[in-house]
């Protein structure tokens, strides 16, 4: 379960175009996210965010699979162009997350000792 909602299921592509680009705005700092969760923020938002996007990911393949897209309909081009590039920020983004996460208990561990 998610700490915030996010949309759900599928829309044309333009809607899924600034569906995505409103959350690559948060990632990018150039909006407040949708939390505010401290140290946990960014991993928490990536996380969400990923999960969004593996989502939207399944349904397109969904619908790929039983032919309802072909091979140059734009949902198939969005999946494999700005969908993709999308996942791969949101999983650098978590990383970057996990990381500061790590060295915030670090630093703690260390006061502690």
């Amino acid at each position: 379960m998610q700490k915030f909602p996010l949309k759900k299921g599928l829309s044309d592509v333009n809607e899924l175009h600034d569906e995505i680009n409103e959350y690559i705005n948060v990632l990018m700092g150039h909006i407040n996210p949708p939390i505010s969760d401290g140290i946990d923020t960014l991993f928490e938002v990536s996380s969400t965010y990923l999960a969004r996007a593996k989502e939207i990911e399944i349904k397109l393949l969904e619908r790929e699979r039983s032919g309802n897209i072909s091979s140059g309909d734009e949902l198939k081009k969005f999946r494999t162009g700005e969908l993709r590039s999308f996942i791969e920020l949101c999983k650098s983004a978590q990383n970057q997350g996990s990381r500061r996460i790590t060295m915030a208990l670090s630093e703690l561990n260390l006061k502690d000792n």
